[in-house]
């Protein structure tokens, strides 16, 4: 029974930084829902003697081994080779994927050559996996009796397409009836691990149960796994619903949704339409939102006034409120907030006024002060944040606290 995997990712670009290698963490999020744990990621670069090392260490330490990577045409690509010595066998040239490539080519008008038919070739009683989208094809074969070695494209969208469509569910069917898992992740903003720790530790996991988190700035996620057979299901379906009652508002997303998709989400349903107005962020939260598809339905737009001149005339700031108050202050926010809620014509508007840094800061506004405001409907309010680091983490950090503001307000009653 396969209950351990390495995962083994290859290429000269992963080794040199210039690709983030996420095909790695993608096969193992997904080989943990089938109960498969990972024991070990290898990364090594294009060079016969590191795949090999790559593969004796991988062998060593588990049933399974998930390669990506080094399938193509090119010299470089020496995965089927290696893999071939690795198992002290040949390598035999596929005629129904050989055949696929050419006419592939031609239908595509490209000029054939026979190097492509690298391709096409595969350790000796290797069985083909499919790549719908890309023209290299994987492969399964066996390592001995007990051990299991798989490789897919290194292209992160074939080998998501190859995984989804061939691997996992050969796993799924493999393990019938082997102890499988369940498993949630909760977005959290607002609270820190120590924080959460402390509010959940009245939760009695008990056995196969585990909650882990990850920091990713500007906020935080904290999955839930359930192992075992039978009660697993009543188990975590209990459990997720004790942490979601004890973590209540701080929770804004399950699974992979973004900050930005519910806050979409939200205004589609309550029938609202935004505009912003921002100066320190400088258009980030614009961005944020205008990369969800079809939020063209509720953003009416944004003004960037990073100049006093540009809050007097493009959103009606009084320029007595600046002499009086500053620029970063709440008398602006709130002035920012309601004017460009007005000229946009938008149900809600939201100003951004801060100090960004590394310079520009007083003993009473240092660095990361900002101020965010809301203009609605019922709600017309300023609240003074302070953010700490550099540049780039108030701005990621002021976006993130304006949201979900914007998001607690649109779920009130």
């Amino acid at each position: 029974m396969m209950d351990k995997a390495v995962i083994i990712s290859t290429g000269d670009e992963l080794t040199t930084g210039r690709v983030i290698d996420t095909n790695s963490a993608t096969i193992a999020d997904r080989l943990s829902t089938v109960g498969i744990e990972v024991t070990a990621v290898l990364k090594v670069g294009d060079d016969r003697e590191l795949l090999r090392w790559a593969l004796d260490r991988a062998s060593d330490i588990s049933d399974l081994i998930v390669g990506t990577g080094g399938l193509g045409p090119t010299a470089d690509d020496l995965t089927a080779e290696v893999v071939g010595q690795f198992l002290g066998c040949r390598l035999l040239q596929d005629e129904h994927v050989a055949q696929s490539l050419k006419k592939r080519f031609e239908a595509r008008g490209l000029t054939w050559s026979d190097n492509n038919l690298k391709q096409a070739r595969f350790p000796e009683g290797s069985v083909i996996i499919p790549n719908p989208t890309g023209t290299a094809p994987g492969f399964r074969v066996s390592v001995g009796p007990h051990r299991t070695l798989v490789w897919l494209s290194g292209v992160p969208q074939e080998m998501l397409t190859m995984l989804s469509a061939t691997v996992m569910p050969w796993l799924a069917d493999l393990r019938s009836g082997a102890e499988q898992i369940s498993a949630c992740s909760f977005k959290i903003y607002g609270l820190t691990e120590s924080r959460i720790d402390d509010m959940l530790k009245s939760i009695s996991l008990g056995q196969g149960a585990k909650l882990s988190f990850r920091a990713h700035f500007p906020d935080l996620t904290l999955r839930l796994t359930v192992r075992g057979k039978g009660e697993r299901i009543a188990k975590f379906e209990r459990l997720k619903s004790e942490i979601k009652k004890i973590l209540g508002s701080y929770i804004y997303a399950e699974g992979e949704e973004t900050l930005e998709e519910v806050v979409g989400r939200l205004l589609l349903a309550k029938h609202q339409t935004l505009a912003l107005a921002e100066s320190c962020t400088g258009g980030y939260i614009s961005h944020r939102i205008t990369r969800v598809a079809g939020s063209s339905v509720y953003f009416h737009g944004g003004v960037v006034s990073y100049s006093n001149e540009a809050k007097i005339r493009y959103l009606g700031v009084k320029a007595q409120t600046l002499q009086e108050f500053g620029a970063v202050s709440e008398q602006a926010a709130l002035e920012m907030s309601a004017g460009v809620r007005d000229r946009l014509a938008s149900s809600i508007g939201i100003g951004v006024t801060g100090i960004a840094g590394p310079s520009g800061g007083t003993a009473e506004k240092p660095v990361g002060t900002v101020w965010i405001s809301i203009a609605g409907n019922n709600l017309h309010e300023a609240r003074r944040f302070q953010f700490h680091g550099d540049r780039e983490r108030v701005i990621v950090g002021t976006s993130q606290a304006a949201l979900d503001w914007l998001r607690k307000s649109l779920r009130a009653p």
